[in-house]
């Protein structure tokens, strides 16, 4: 679930992600693929890159992708969303961030508490999505709030948009400084993985995923001059697979990747948001 792209080599590109087990608590592993056919696979974790939080911490029952970047030491840095079960709400999802020194083969915490955690605008969820580093310095982040529950037909579900903050170091966040950029449109009760990508003439693209209450899942792509204030399109990059396949019902979390070699994939879920697993599709000029 919600795959995340890294190239680790020249020849190959390291997937992280949210991987469940029966009960579906998951886990964070990866998933190593050719980069110039990401449909062969190369290795694949056999233990988690990242396990469950402590008892009682914020991602004891859970921990999915954010975000992965490289600092310039190296270092690979994992930004990620842990999730608790508490008694009187479905759960409570939050921001942790760990680090690794062997190419995300293994991360250790650099706290056991959030680095995003709640607040009056996002009292049951603080997910960061994307990061990335700012010409002029520091960094920008994109996630999703979560504010309450939508009940379709005796279920609920979590209701989110997306907000934008900027932090120093990338580990201290000031919650109170963030920007609202897109919220739900008419027939949607969510949205959100907003993952933003910084294109080469300065500009921004955003895709998030969004949830209708006719449970339409479904991803749009957003662009930004400033990475802040973003307009929806209508690009249909992933149109769902024909019937019987395995993205029939829906295409969501998408994630873009350039390669150093110039080729442009995306990599997304298709039906029941990652049960049936992780495809790509590639840009043709």
């Amino acid at each position: 679930m919600t795959p995340c792209p890294w190239q680790k080599d020249a020849e190959t590109l390291r997937l992280f992600g949210g991987v469940r087990d029966a009960q579906g608590i998951s886990r964070i592993g990866w998933v190593d693929v050719d980069a110039a056919n990401p449909a062969r696979v190369k290795a694949s974790s056999e233990v988690p890159a990242l396990d469950l939080g402590a008892a009682g911490m914020f991602d004891d029952n859970g921990v999915i992708l954010g975000d992965v970047i490289e600092t310039p030491e190296r270092i690979l840095r994992l930004y990620y969303v842990g999730f608790q079960l508490v008694e009187k709400a479905k759960f409570l999802a939050f921001t942790g961030v760990a680090e690794s020194r062997d190419q995300g083969q293994s991360f250790e915490r650099l706290q056991p508490t959030p680095i995003i955690d709640r607040c009056p605008e996002g009292p049951f969820i603080g997910a960061l999505h994307s990061i990335a580093p700012l010409p002029e310095g520091g960094f920008r982040a994109w996630i999703a709030r979560g504010q309450g529950w939508e009940d379709i037909e005796g279920r609920l579900f979590p209701r989110y948009d997306c907000w934008t903050l900027t932090s120093a170091d990338g580990v201290t966040f000031d919650n109170a400084s963030a920007q609202q950029i897109i919220t739900p449109g008419p027939d949607e009760y969510r949205i959100g993985r907003p993952r933003a990508t910084a294109l080469a003439d300065g500009t921004w693209e955003l895709r998030a995923t969004s949830d209708t209450r006719a449970k339409q899942y479904a991803h749009f792509r957003f662009t930004s001059a400033d990475g802040v204030q973003f307009t929806r399109t209508e690009d249909e990059e992933l149109p769902r697979g024909e019937a019987g396949e395995w993205d029939n019902e829906m295409t969501c979390y998408p994630a873009a990747l350039t390669t150093t070699k110039g080729r442009r994939f995306l990599f997304y879920n298709g039906n029941d948001m990652g049960r049936s697993g992780v495809g790509y599709a590639e840009w043709v000029a």
